[in-house]
């Protein structure tokens, strides 16, 4: 009974540490975002870095103007999230689908307050694809 007690100890500081390692917001989001800011460090910081700018992160930060809506809709934010990609594993077992959504409404408001826009060239480029 002891071992087990140990061992549950030792799992339980092994989860807190690793979860504890996720890049913090840095960021102050109004309240109906804070939710999906949560969730997206809890789940995506580590990969995309903190607040989803990327810097020196395997993955890319995702306040850019590839991943506007205009030319990364939310569907395919889902989609990706949920079955992943060659460069990215999927992140169902970790995420449901109100947090994913959550996730997204943060991101879209990120990418807003960044001022990004979208080149008219680049929105024609997409449209010939």
């Amino acid at each position: 009974m002891q071992q087990l007690r140990a061992n549950i100890f030792l799992l339980v500081a092994i989860l807190i540490s690793l979860v504890s390692c996720a890049p913090k917001p840095t960021k102050k989001v109004p309240e109906e975002f804070l939710s999906g800011q949560n969730h997206f460090h809890r789940v995506c910081a580590n990969c995309h870095g903190a607040d989803a700018l990327g810097k020196q992160t395997k993955a890319p930060g995702l306040i850019d103007t590839d991943y506007l809506s205009e030319n990364f809709s939310d569907e395919e934010i889902y989609k990706q999230i949920v079955d992943g990609s060659e460069k990215m594993p999927s992140q169902r077992n970790k995420v449901s689908d109100s947090e994913i959504n959550e996730i997204i409404k943060y991101l879209r408001y990120s990418q807003k307050v960044a001022n990004l826009v979208v080149d008219e060239d680049e929105l024609e480029d997409n449209n010939d694809q």
